[in-house]
């Protein structure tokens, strides 16, 4: 089945033939019971009010089961968080995978297999995505023998006790790396094979794109992607649709608001508008990621994919180093990043889907090349003390991190500057879908205590 095709949870399909025929049956035994219980004349009353009972049984119990739709997951929800180890002053990785825990994130990412972090990381409770240099591609599209040595010597080798599920095929292909582009189906083809032939089968492949693969972004339902790279884009997205996989996509508001920021506005950019700011047909958006996200839903539906789930490999904020890059507003961006991304209410085209979603990034990394902006993205500083609050796993409440600081959401102040999010909905859906469901569940299940207790 595939995933837009899946039941929600909680409903219950009952066909009318299978009612009736179970309605007959509650008859019949309660006329059974009622021929037994009037052969005393002081069970009279009794007798008829089984009988009454017994025909509202079918009901109360289909009332009872009936669900109200919540928003549903293919898998818990979740935030991972990029582990990148571009520096010289950063902690061991055994001291990383505590403070990774303790910030609350469900899953990591790394750009390489290195030992001693895949050995870190395992038996940590942490599933693990791992990746590699661009420049490890075509080899492994030349050759299956290398692909199965590469699945030996990096996965096998550490799993189960390190939880690999998933396999990024390079980064940011396309927007250079030209030469590269014939090997990646072949490589990741090949990869799968050794996956499939090692019984590795849990583990997916895919690769993470930039969103400079699209040749339109603006307004959202005109997103198309460059037309040199379908010819790769439309294999991959076969593969993906077949195994169950995501593309993945690095998606930085930042960047986008950053490149105009007299157009752009701020709070738009980090979830802090006080209303829709952009219009596109049927659709509103209140937050440029979700454009984001939507641009890509339909430029892979404009090629023949509707199928393919999105997943946003990197997503974060600057504190340091350009234009709004400072610790305000990369708290006000990431806290309602974890917010918007855990409620689940997915975006205007894709309501209710979960896109799993990997912070940019654990630390500042002080050997990253170009813009100064690029070794300040860090949730916490090479120490491990916190750049700021926040907490991956459930913003609304609070965990001890590893700098003594307690990361609870803090809605931002409703300044020009940062706002408050918007989208109190997911808040308003998140308790009202819990109301409902607990008062209709605890209605339908005295009405039948009640009715059970009335017939005995």
């Amino acid at each position: 089945m595939k995933w837009g095709q899946s039941k929600k949870v909680g409903t219950v399909v009952r066909s009318k033939q299978q009612l009736d025929h179970h309605q007959q049956e509650q008859e019949a035994e309660a006329e059974a019971a009622i021929i037994t219980t009037c052969s005393s004349k002081t069970s009279w009353h009794k007798a008829a009010t089984l009988r009454i009972q017994s025909t509202m049984l079918p009901f109360l119990l289909l009332v009872s089961m009936m669900v109200i739709p919540v928003p549903s997951f293919a898998e818990a929800p979740f935030m991972g968080i990029n582990y990148g180890q571009v520096g010289d002053d950063l902690p061991s990785d055994a001291d990383a995978v505590t403070l990774i825990k303790n910030l609350g994130a469900g899953q990591v990412k790394i750009y390489n297999t290195d030992p001693g972090t895949l050995n870190a990381l395992a038996n940590s409770g942490l599933d693990v995505v791992i990746g590699m240099d661009n420049t490890e591609i075509p080899s492994l599209g030349a050759s299956a023998a290398a692909a199965d040595e590469w699945i030996v010597v990096n996965v096998l080798a550490y799993v189960p006790a390190t939880s690999i599920t998933v396999i990024l095929v390079g980064n940011e292909l396309f927007s250079s790396n030209f030469d590269i582009w014939p090997q990646l189906i072949p490589a990741i083809q090949n990869l799968q094979t050794s996956l499939t032939n090692h019984g590795l089968t849990s583990i997916t492949l895919s690769t993470a794109c930039e969103l400079s693969i699209l040749s339109n972004s603006y307004p959202p339902s005109a997103g198309v992607f460059n037309e040199s790279a379908i010819s790769v884009l439309m294999p991959l997205l076969q593969h993906l649709e077949d195994t169950n996989s995501y593309l993945y996509i690095n998606a930085y508001p930042y960047f986008a608001w950053v490149s105009d920021p007299s157009g752009i506005p701020l709070d738009y950019a980090i979830f802090s508008a006080p209303a829709a700011m952009l219009s596109d047909g049927q659709y509103s958006y209140t937050s440029l990621l979700e454009a984001q996200i939507d641009t890509v839903y339909y430029a892979m539906e404009a090629i023949g994919f509707t199928d393919v789930r999105l997943a946003i490999s990197e997503s974060g904020w600057p504190t340091a180093g350009g234009v709004g890059a400072d610790l305000t507003n990369a708290e006000a961006y990431n806290n309602n990043l974890v917010k918007y991304i855990l409620s689940g209410v997915g975006t205007p085209k894709m309501p209710q889907v979960f896109v799993p979603t990997y912070i940019f990034a654990l630390f500042n990394e002080d050997l990253k090349p170009g813009p100064a902006t690029e070794r300040n993205w860090g949730l916490l500083y090479p120490n491990g003390s916190a750049a700021y609050t926040i907490n991956l796993a459930d913003p609304y409440t609070s965990s001890s991190s590893s700098s003594g600081s307690s990361p609870t959401f803090q809605s931002p102040s409703s300044d020009s500057t940062t706002g408050s999010y918007i989208s109190s909905t997911p808040d308003l859906l998140r308790c009202g879908y819990t109301a409902i469901v607990l008062t209709f569940s605890s209605v339908s299940f005295l009405g039948i205590l009640f009715n059970l207790i009335w017939i005995i």
